[in-house]
């Protein structure tokens, strides 16, 4: 018996019993869905393609290539996978970001990258369906960056730190990176000074903080980061008044200054607890320069490097008078 006839004795049986055709119908359904479903829901080994952009952040380019290209490889999958890619693989195109590091600069805007360099690539151009990369048969990916107006701009911290009773920064606010590179037209980098963090507010500082903040994003630039990390080391101290002699710095050989007041009296906050005596410091002194280049002898009061454990110094003046001898 051939197909044609067994078709034909199937559908007289069908048309002298429509009943059988109704329970029929619904249970080959029901049957071939179970088939279907298993069958996709098990893993073959199947090659695999998708069309790739690259998004990176290289210096003085494009985040974005201005070509795709076709990454191919055997893979491990479920069934649903390799149909979906099979139907719609070679109709889109993925933006992959991949690091810089990942990256190999061949000649002008050229890159080339090596898929299997990134082990998370499978996943993210086939799906997480696929279970592994068995190996790709597109060894070598090669990307156009082409070169993109830019500036280094440093990062201005916006905001304020307040600090707990007997608490302070030295240093203030420390940015992680503290400049950024800014893409976008000449003339819109032209006016650009610097780049400002989103406002933050610290509060009741009594111990070191850290995280990250947004930097303000300025319509038609992109800017190499978005965020950056802050740091505020904080420490507690102790304040005390202390009187200091004043010194004269670089005086030539020959020459000598006499300096009005002698001594001044300087606010000085150690950290606590205290690890150096107070009365070993002596940070207070005039320069030589400054006199020379006076009409009247008053010079600025200058401090010198503070020493470890002391975290400011404040005198009772700034300006004292220098007479030469």
């Amino acid at each position: 018996m051939n197909l044609k006839e067994f078709l034909r004795r199937i559908f007289e049986y069908f048309k002298a019993h429509r009943k059988d055709l109704a329970v029929f119908i619904p249970s080959f359904l029901l049957a071939f869905s179970i088939w279907f479903i298993h069958n996709v829901s098990l893993r073959y080994s199947e090659i695999l393609s998708a069309n790739v952009v690259a998004k990176s952040n290289l210096d003085g380019c494009r985040d974005i290539s201005s070509n795709f290209c076709t990454v191919t490889a055997r893979c491990r999958a479920t069934g649903y996978a390799i149909l979906r890619n099979k139907a719609f693989g070679s109709h889109r195109k993925l933006i992959v970001e991949i690091p810089e590091s990942s990256l190999r600069h061949k000649q002008g805007d050229l890159y080339a990258f090596v898929p299997e360099s990134m082990p998370e690539l499978g996943n993210i151009v086939f799906g997480s369906s696929v279970s592994s990369v068995e190996h790709y048969l597109s060894d070598t990916l090669f990307f156009h960056f082409p070169a993109e107006e830019f500036r280094k701009l440093p990062v201005k911290f916006q905001g304020s730190c307040e600090f707990a009773p007997q608490y302070m920064s030295v240093k203030g606010v420390q940015l992680e990176p503290d400049s950024v590179l800014v893409y976008g037209e000449p003339s819109a980098l032209e006016s650009l000074t610097d780049i400002a963090t989103e406002p933050l507010f610290l509060t009741d500082l009594n111990a070191n903080e850290h995280g990250s903040v947004q930097l303000e994003h300025t319509s038609g630039l992109r800017l190499s980061c978005r965020e950056v990390e802050y740091r505020v080391n904080v420490s507690r101290y102790v304040t005390s008044v202390v009187d200091m002699e004043v010194g004269v710095k670089g005086l030539p050989e020959g020459k000598s200054i006499s300096v009005f007041p002698s001594s001044v009296h300087a606010t000085v906050n150690f950290i606590f607890p205290l690890r150096i005596g107070k009365d070993t410091v002596s940070l207070a002194y005039v320069d030589y320069a400054d006199f020379e280049k006076s009409r009247s002898g008053k010079c600025i009061l200058r401090t010198a490097s503070l020493p470890e454990g002391v975290l400011s110094v404040e005198f009772d003046t700034d300006i004292v008078d220098c007479v030469a001898e």
